[in-house]
């Protein structure tokens, strides 16, 4: 009975194990319970616990996380997601196997998909170690698996000082540092003589293909017999090829070419044909073979252009830094992967970039599948190594990085990846990503470069004054802005914070300069990082190993300040401006003629950190509804219209111009009218035009002629929607204007005392009953007001006060734009949206927001600016009280000074226009000592008390 169950249980083993129906290998499936134990003291080899038998089990494939094994874990750091187990050190995993008398004389190789640095024991037998995080981990057991009983014991260390690099392999900001193995475990007999390793390389102009079979000919056969069978996959259908035919001598590295002929279909971002080969080795003695993937494409540079298949391609990319918050690790199925793929394509994303870590075989192909550019990361040579021969054969595996802003001298990083491209030249090689925080040019091997900046040429170095920047049209200082390959950096970085911040908003920014300094395409960094404010009804959405304590912590803090009502309008706010500014940042990048493409950081939110919720998808890619798929697809996409123009504030007594450009990335030459439409407030069209039969060709961006009307039909103050649209086709793209009057002289109300200046007339003033509107002068507030920043804060405001402050710099004032309603009277003449937009810049950086902590709960400003997560400050922009039989209006940008700007003089106006009405009525009544403390920033200990606790400071 038993041998019958154990010859049952072979044939069982060995059917299941069959992924093609010529699989010459036989597997043993390791999958199940296995007794654990974890080893804090790290005793376990020297007390030889290879040999004993453990006291705990868990289930494998999977995680210590996942089995609720470890220290419970109470942190509640608000540096990232919290596990609810934590552990670091050595775990051992031992199960006990029969290996089949099939076996007998085969070579037998233990498979571990994805691990941390392991240790493995075969019965008393050491076999050897691993270290290698992103690929396979092999290791050879025929020495030491007869036919038989046999233990196998698997010793897993995830303590990160056993790694040689950072990554987000093992870090808790990400996928966490767990221990275990994930994905395929299993143990896999192959004849004596077998095929090792199975590459392509395909070459798509003579529609053929290179196949290298390495062997191990351990039984020194001589002659072969090999047989290359292949299928094409497209759609769910596949077609089986003709098979080819070889007898070849049994050398160690077997080269053979297949001709595809008339069945090379062309693998890219719009097209996914991929191609299954099937290699086959036979002999009397034995029969083995192996299967991969493979597409045939070629991705290259020419110029600063990267090329698919001879066609121009731009790379609107997403940075993946492993954020899985239900498991803590990479997902190991396609399907998960294809989840993920799919949404970033519905986005516009085409490409990926994996930050100092590589995704597992199942990411290759579900990208495969969508048609994804992959580019991973590593910092260790071994790895890429193993990285190329376990994942390059894939399509999608266009691009390798050496790894994520490395310091220092550059020699480390072109040598790695010269050694690598000797190895494998398919993918394409940079040096580093953003090495040197983009004061590094590229090293001699780089194929492309990825930087926030290109390093300015020695001789610009030397000026000392201002230079001219062509694609801006005005002059900066020599140390910032011209360099740049993205529009906002953080204040440790750059000064003010970059582009965005610092220049008047147009759109007609690009990175013309930039790209004229290196030779090879660039690619933008990290762009954007632009934080928005968490809806804390994400939290209920933790619901497997790690849990958001940390958004905990923040809407505690946010309800201490009294505020927690307005969560939701915070989120909705700061994140509509935030994908305001993810659109200055693509269209500015597809404004850039020979621009390589960009990075997006992120297209979903970083939970580490110190939490970075910069997404307008959440951590588990759903959307955040502050943009529609529909609108973000208007900018993100392979065709995109495009207008130039120098500014969104104009007057009536000015003519609208704006060059019109598109960007066409799509393989294809489109023969279209370019058709465009102004439309009022109120969904009026006040003007449009069409130009007619237009060639767009599918080189990237062309300019197609220009729009000019006359704005003088304009009647009263306005925001305008242009709307350009390639007709017949879903490509579109609209833009806002504002349209004031001319500015002059304000009106004037002896009812109304204007002052910048706190001082007894103000408050005699306000007692005997009058009006006044008081702009208090930015040193009179320095104590108690933060700065005008015009672009929400850059990645997490804690994370960069701290490096700003241990570096002497400047400090990012930190806030997340103003949320309001567009319907309050005081804006019956002043157009607005309920968060920032482009009219708001010089208003914004004219000013210094007050800290409003000390007011009733309930008080909210008209102009409230959205605090960021971390300090929560109650801040007014524009404000009211009532003041014994006064009424006070307080704007906290300094109109009077840049009243010239036509959106400063209209919100003047507005603003004089309210209060000269009976809707002016302020309900919050103030001291005229609560008065003094609010502006002074002298707050009484006891209400200094009653707050302490609703922000950092």
């Amino acid at each position: 009975m038993t041998r019958f169950l154990l010859l049952a249980l072979i044939f069982i083993v060995c059917a299941s194990c069959s992924k093609h129906p010529n699989n010459s290998r036989l597997s043993i499936d390791l999958s199940g319970n296995w007794q654990f134990d974890i080893d804090p003291a790290d005793s376990g080899i020297k007390q030889k616990w290879f040999l004993k038998e453990l006291s705990d089990s868990i289930r494998l494939p999977g995680t210590m996380d996942l089995n609720q094994k470890g220290y419970k874990n109470t942190d509640t750091t608000t540096n990232y997601l919290n596990r609810l187990y934590r552990y670091t050190g050595p775990a051992w995993y031992k199960k006990k196997i029969s290996i089949p008398s099939a076996w007998q004389d085969r070579t037998i190789h233990l498979v571990l998909e994805r691990s941390k640095p392991s240790k493995i024991w075969i019965d008393d037998h050491y076999i050897g170690e691993s270290l290698l995080l992103a690929s396979l981990q092999e290791y050879d057991l025929s020495q030491f698996l007869s036919p038989g009983e046999h233990t196998i014991t698997v010793r897993v260390d995830n303590n990160p000082r056993l790694t040689p690099y950072g990554s987000h392999m093992i870090s808790d900001h990400t996928q966490t540092n767990w221990n275990g193995i994930i994905g395929k475990l299993c143990l896999e007999a192959s004849s004596k003589t077998y095929i090792s390793d199975l590459q392509v390389y395909p070459d798509i102009n003579k529609r053929k293909i290179k196949v290298l079979l390495s062997l191990e000919n351990q039984l020194k056969i001589d002659n072969i017999d090999v047989e290359l069978q292949i299928t094409m996959e497209l759609n769910n259908e596949k077609t089986n090829l003709k098979s080819a035919y070889f007898t070849v001598l049994c050398d160690s590295i077997i080269e053979l070419e297949y001709d595809l002929g008339d069945k090379t279909d062309l693998w890219d971002e719009n097209h996914q044909p991929v191609y299954h080969l099937n290699a086959i080795i036979n002999n009397k003695h034995f029969r083995d073979n192996r299967e991969v993937s493979f597409g045939m494409r070629k991705f290259e540079t020419k110029g600063t252009n990267f090329i698919i298949n001879n066609k121009v391609t731009f790379l609107r990319g997403k940075h993946d830094a492993c954020v899985f918050p239900l498991t803590g690790c990479t997902p190991m199925d396609t399907g998960s992967w294809l989840r993920v793929f799919k949404i970033a394509k519905l986005y516009g994303i085409n490409h990926y970039r994996f930050h100092t870590w590589c995704p597992p075989e199942a990411a290759f192909e579900a990208a495969d599948k969508l048609g994804i550019y992959l580019q991973p990361e590593l910092q260790f040579f071994k790895e890429g190594v193993a990285i190329l021969k376990c994942y390059a054969n894939h399509p999608s595996f266009v691009m390798f990085s050496a790894g994520n802003e490395i310091s220092g001298d550059q020699k480390k990083a072109e040598a790695l990846i010269s050694r690598l491209k000797k190895i494998d030249p398919r993918p394409l090689y940079t040096q580093g990503s953003n090495n040197n925080i983009g004061y590094t040019g590229p090293t001699e091997s780089a194929d492309y470069h990825t930087a926030a900046r290109t390093p300015y040429p020695y001789d610009t170095l030397l000026i000392k004054g201002n230079i001219q920047n062509s694609a801006i049209g005005t002059p900066y200082a020599y140390d910032t802005i011209l360099t740049h390959s993205r529009l906002t950096h953080a204040f440790i970085d750059s000064e003010n914070g970059g582009i965005l911040n610092r220049l008047p908003p147009s759109t007609n920014v690009n990175y013309d300069y930039a790209v004229s300094q290196i030779h090879i395409p660039l690619v933008g960094h990290e762009v954007g990082q632009y934080q928005i404010y968490p809806d804390y009804k994400e939290i209920n959405k933790y619901t497997g190993i790690l849990k958001a304590r940390n958004l905990e912590v923040f809407r505690e803090r946010l309800n201490k300040a009294g505020m927690l009502d307005q969560n939701a309008d915070f989120t909705k706010a700061s994140g509509a401006w935030a994908a305001l500014c993810y659109r200055a940042e693509i269209e500015a990048a597809l404004r850039t003629k020979g621009f390589g493409g960009f990075q997006l950081l992120d297209l979903q939110d970083y939970p580490g950190q110190g939490t970075a919720l910069v997404g307008i998808l959440d951590a588990f890619m759903d959307s955040k509804n502050v943009i529609s798929r529909e609108e973000w697809v208007q900018f993100c996409n392979d065709v995109v219209p495009l207008l130039l123009f120098n500014k969104f504030c104009w007057t009536t007594n000015e003519s609208f111009s704006a060059s019109l450009k598109v960007a066409n990335y799509s393989g294809n030459v489109i023969d279209k009218d370019l058709v465009w439409k102004v439309s009022d407030s109120k969904g009026n069209i006040v003007n449009k035009g069409r130009l007619i039969n237009i060639r767009i060709p599918d080189t990237g961006l062309n300019k197609f002629g220009a729009i000019e009307f006359p704005l003088n039909s304009v009647k009263v103050p306005d925001k305008l929607t242009i709307e350009i649209a390639i007709e017949g086709t879903k490509y579109k793209n609209t833009y806002p204007i504002w349209v004031y009057p001319k500015p002059g002289i304000l009106p004037s109300d002896d009812n109304i005392l204007i002052t910048s200046t706190f001082d007894n007339n103000m408050v005699n003033s306000l007692e005997r009953g009058r009006k006044v509107l008081y702009f208090p002068g930015a040193n009179h507030v320095k104590n108690n007001s933060v700065g005008g920043l015009f672009p929400p804060d850059f990645w997490n405001y804690n994370m960069f006060k701290r490096i700003s402050e241990q570096f002497n710099k400047p400090v990012s004032p930190g806030t997340l734009g103003i949320l309001t309603n567009p319907e309050h009277p005081i804006f019956n003449s002043f157009p607005t949206d309920f968060h920032t937009n482009w009219q708001w810049w010089s208003i914004i950086k004219s000013s210094n927001p007050l800290i409003l902590d000390h007011t009733p709960a309930d008080y909210r400003p008209i102009v409230q600016v959205i605090d960021n997560l971390e300090r929560n400050h109650k801040l007014g922009l524009i404000f009211e009280f009532a003041i014994g039989k006064g009424k006070l209006l307080v704007c906290m940008s300094n109109l009077p000074e840049i009243k010239d700007k036509p959106e400063a003089n209209q919100l003047f106006r507005s603003i004089l226009s309210y209060m000269s009405t009976d809707k002016f009525t302020p309900k919050q009544q103030l001291s005229k000592e609560d008065l003094q403390e609010m502006f002074s920033g002298k707050v009484s200990a006891k209400k200094r008390e009653g707050v302490k606790n609703a922000s950092l400071h």
